[in-house]
């Protein structure tokens, strides 16, 4: 299957409901789209897996309130439920926090597809605010406190 070709469809489909002139893979299978000048979207295609991975860059991982930030980002990945089926990871060569989700292919739905990047773009948003929201509480604890206390806030849901 012409992977490609199906990804670069999508994207011109993207592209008019974003109202944009155009939206394609470049050489490297990779595109970038940005959201109210602060979220990044990257779609990268995996021709050998078949997949479109789609992914955000969330925030540097904090020097103060670390072990707090990891805590919580990975009860989010617990089955899922708190980050909307993506997955919280760490790129370590930038130490930056990332949200990816993984789209098999071929889509049966390519308003399916519209509808659940609208949802990854919202769940990044709340996510960027929250780990902001994390690190200011992590500042305001001491580091005795940072290891015995849980975090005041529970963060059970991107929706909050």
């Amino acid at each position: 299957m012409d992977y490609k070709n199906e990804v670069n469809h999508l994207l011109q489909e993207l592209a008019k409901v974003l109202d944009l002139s155009s939206l394609t893979l470049d050489s490297n299978n990779h595109c970038l789209i940005l959201f109210d000048d602060k979220i990044v979207l990257n779609l990268e295609l995996n021709e050998e897996e078949g997949a479109l991975i789609v992914y955000s860059y969330i925030s540097v991982v904090p020097f103060m309130g670390k072990e707090l930030v990891l805590e919580v980002l990975l009860e989010a990945n617990f089955f899922w439920k708190v980050s909307n089926g993506a997955t919280f990871a760490i790129d370590k060569q930038t130490q930056t926090l990332v949200l990816q989700k993984k789209f098999l292919l071929p889509l049966a739905d390519s308003n399916a597809f519209e509808d659940d990047l609208a949802v990854f773009v919202d769940v990044v948003d709340a996510w960027m605010k929250r780990i902001d929201e994390i690190c200011t509480e992590a500042e305001m604890l001491s580091d005795e406190d940072l290891k015995t206390i849980p975090t005041k806030k529970k963060y059970g849901s991107w929706k909050n």
